[in-house]
């Protein structure tokens, strides 16, 4: 006997069995969907902490590169003050020491070649948003920097011409001097103290320690004589190409005058003299010394009555006569000036002035500032192959230690970076 079948019963059967099969897909795809989400979720957190620890590792680096900047700027006055320079700096910037997580260290030690360093490093924790899904609440964020403090050979060249004792200026640079001193370290650095006035003389030959001996000497000169400032660098080169020099130490000369030359050596009525000109309108030549290694640097000492012996037109040389005698005298001095300030920079050397006087005085009663900015070789307008110094001037004696103390912090800024 045949069964019968309805059509409609076996819609039904069919339909449930879709619903069915449709139910277990669901459930599946809701368990894929839901794993996926967790696994969005998570790309999508590492993506947006890793956003933010760039940001926060940013701000970390910034406040530890001022900071081991701010150490290798200190070094100079020692360990401790150098330490804290850097914390401090590194506070300034948002990164504090003993904050929960923080930590910064300062060390100090030596490159292969002997160069002092700073290094300062930080870290501190971040907290993630979304990478917490994955397990990861805290991240550490981590910087570290270090700075090289090369060691300097410094020329400390000083004019102790009259000028300076007239203009009751001495004694104001005498105490911007020895502060000047104290910038540099008898640890890391050496110096030469230079003088000039009538002719020049290497005070202090290039040498560590150097401190006291050289406020010693600065302590014992006295202000008197011409300008010849082209002995006094010629004696800063003698210095910088002289065998106490170090490979790897910056060079550098310090050159200071209140005046314009005014005196040079050179070969006068055929022989080798030293020459002099008036610091006046008038100009005229007020002789020259047959024996100029014996002229005094610390006592007055005027030409011999005589001295213009064998040189034409002598008492008339002045800067309104004609050439070969008029302006030719403080152009020779000022060439030779130029000339040895050239050869220092062309040894690597970096070159820089102060000038000290009246910006309202005349031009023979202040210093040449374009000869000063000349010597520096500023902004490379001299020679741009060579080193570019820096030119300074202080309009009165009070401003001096200022001035000099800019110069120091320019230099060091300058060595730490």
């Amino acid at each position: 006997m045949r069964a019968h079948v309805s059509r409609a019963s076996t819609l039904r059967r069919l339909l449930r069995s879709l619903i069915m099969q449709l139910r277990s897909e669901t459930g599946a795809v809701i368990v894929i969907i839901a794993g996926g989400m967790v696994i969005l979720l998570g790309v999508a957190g590492l993506a947006l902490d890793s956003g933010r620890a760039f940001i926060a590792r940013s701000e970390l680096s910034r406040a530890v590169d001022a900071g081991v900047l701010a150490g290798a700027r200190a070094l100079r006055a020692g360990e401790t003050t150098a330490r804290n320079q850097a914390l401090a700096m590194s506070r300034a910037n948002g990164v504090i020491p003993g904050d929960p997580g923080t930590t910064v260290n300062v060390i100090f030690g030596l490159t292969p070649d002997g160069d002092n360093t700073v290094t300062m490093t930080a870290t501190r924790p971040m907290r993630t948003s979304l990478m917490r899904l994955l397990g990861r609440r805290w991240v550490d964020i981590g910087s570290s920097a270090t700075a090289v403090v090369p060691p300097v050979d410094l020329v400390f060249v000083i004019d102790q011409s009259g000028s300076l004792g007239s203009a009751g200026a001495w004694d104001d640079l005498q105490d911007a001097a020895r502060s000047f001193v104290d910038y540099f370290s008898d640890d890391l650095d050496q110096l030469a103290l230079v003088s000039f006035g009538t002719r020049g003389e290497t005070r202090l030959p290039l040498q560590a320690p150097f401190r006291t001996a050289a406020k010693n000497q600065v302590d014992g000169m006295a202000s008197v004589g011409w300008t010849n400032t082209a002995e006094g660098l010629q004696l800063a080169y003698d210095q910088i190409v002289g065998e106490k020099t170090r490979e790897r130490a910056v060079k550098v000369v310090v050159f200071f005058t209140d005046g314009r030359p005014t005196a040079f050596r050179g070969t006068i009525g055929g022989e080798r003299r030293i020459l002099a000109v008036a610091a006046t309108a008038r100009n005229v030549v007020r002789g020259y010394w047959d024996n100029p290694n014996s002229i005094p640097m610390d006592r007055w000492l005027r030409p011999a009555a005589d001295a213009c012996r064998n040189v034409v037109d002598c008492e008339a040389w002045t800067e309104a006569g004609p050439p070969p005698h008029g302006v030719r005298g403080r152009e020779i001095a000022r060439d030779m000036g130029l000339a040895a300030a050239d050869r220092i920079r062309s040894e690597g050397a970096y070159v820089y002035t102060i000038g000290l006087g009246n910006p309202f005085a005349s031009n023979l009663a202040r210093p040449d500032l374009d000869y000063l900015s000349q010597l520096a070789n500023e902004h490379g307008s001299v020679n741009s192959d060579q080193p570019s110094g820096r030119m300074y001037f202080a309009p009165a004696a009070e401003d001096l230690r200022a001035v000099f103390r800019q110069v120091a912090e320019d230099l060091v800024i300058r060595l730490s970076h």
